[in-house]
C-alpha cells in the first residue's frame, strides 16, 4: 500500500487544517478546552475577546466536530480530544524554539538523541547562560553553583576541564553521589595528568561511578535533584561550546535531563577510576 505523505493530506484537507491554525481564537479555544469544559465567560477571559468575536469561531469548531455544548458549557468532542494534544505540543515546541532561538540556531541540536529532541518542549522554562565580556566565567559559575547545591549528580559528556573535574571531586569528597558517563576518548584522557592526580582520591568511593558510553556523545549534560545544565556543539566550528549553557530548575526540564542520562547509562559500561 502506498504511504500517503503529510503534504498530500494537507493539500486535500488544507481548509479544515487552516481553520484552526489561522485563527488565534480557535487555537486558544482548543487549547483552553484541553483542560476541561468551560463556560463562555471563562473563554472570554482566557482569550480577552468578546462574545460577539468568540461565538462565530466556536460555531466553526462545532461544525468541524471538535467542540460541542455540554450542559451550557463548551467541551471538546472525542475527535477534539484527539486533535488538541497535537496542537498543544506544536505550540509548546514553537514556543521553546522561539524563546531560545539563538541557542538552537547556533548549536548542533541533532547531538540530542531524536526521541529527546522530540520532547524539547519540556525545556521551555530553561534559561540561556552565556559568558559575556562583563562576566567571562558566567557558565562556569552557574555550573559550580549547580553542583554545590546538589544532593546527587548525573552527568554525560565528551569534554571536561581541570576546573570542572575539581568541582566533581569536591562533590564526591563531601559524600554526595555522582555518576559520570564519558566517551572512550575522554576516558583515556582522564588517565593522564592532571586528571589522574585529581581523581586518585575518588578511588574506592562507593558514591562515585564512571561509565563509558557505547553511543556517540555530542553534548554536555549535568542533572541534579533540582537542576539541569545542557551544553551543545557549535554548528560553525564543530567544537563544544563551553561559553553557553541551557539551565533549568523546573521539574519538567530536570525530568527530561534525567531520562536522557538514563538513556546513555542503559548501554554504558562501568569504568574503573584511574589509580
Amino acid at each position: 500500500m502506498k504511504e500517503v505523505s503529510p503534504l498530500e493530506i494537507y493539500n486535500e484537507f488544507h481548509d479544515d487544517i487552516q481553520a484552526i491554525f489561522r485563527s488565534r481564537l480557535q487555537t486558544q479555544v482548543m487549547i483552553a478546552l484541553g483542560s476541561g469544559s468551560k463556560p463562555l465567560s471563562t473563554l472570554r477571559e482566557i482569550t480577552g475577546s468578546s462574545s460577539q468575536a468568540l461565538i462565530p469561531k466556536i460555531r466553526q469548531l462545532e461544525a468541524l466536530h471538535y467542540v460541542e455544548s455540554v450542559r451550557g458549557d463548551y467541551a471538546l468532542t472525542p475527535m477534539g480530544r484527539l486533535v488538541e494534544p497535537k496542537i498543544g505540543r506544536a505550540v509548546a515546541l514553537m514556543g521553546v524554539l522561539q524563546r531560545h532561538r539563538d541557542f538552537w540556531v547556533e548549536h548542533e541540536i541533532e547531538g540530542i538523541p531524536l526521541e529527546f529532541l522530540n520532547e524539547i518542549e519540556h525545556l521551555y522554562h530553561t534559561e540561556v547562560v552565556r559568558n559575556i565580556e562583563e562576566d567571562v566565567f558566567a557558565v562556569y559559575a552557574s555550573f559550580q553553583a549547580i553542583l554545590r547545591k546538589a544532593s546527587w549528580i548525573h552527568s554525560v559528556s565528551s569534554i571536561t576541564s581541570p576546573l570542572l573535574a575539581d568541582e566533581v571531586k569536591v562533590t564526591v569528597m563531601e559524600g554526595r553521589p555522582a555518576e559520570l558517563i564519558v566517551t572512550g576518548e575522554l576516558a583515556r584522557r582522564l588517565d593522564d595528568e592532571p586528571y589522574r592526580t585529581m581523581l586518585e582520591p575518588l578511588t574506592g568511593h562507593e558514591n562515585f561511578k564512571m561509565y563509558t558510553s557505547s553511543s556517540p556523545i555530542r553534548l554536555g549534560l549535568t542533572v541534579t535533584n533540582g537542576y539541569l545544565s545542557l551544553g551543545l556543539y557549535r554548528r560553525d566550528t564543530g567544537k563544544y561550546d563551553a561559553t553557553t549553557d541551557l539551565v533549568g530548575t523546573d521539574a519538567a526540564a530536570v525530568s527530561w535531563g534525567e531520562r536522557l542520562f538514563q538513556h546513555y547509562k542503559a548501554d554504558a559500561k562501568a569504568l574503573e577510576i584511574p589509580q
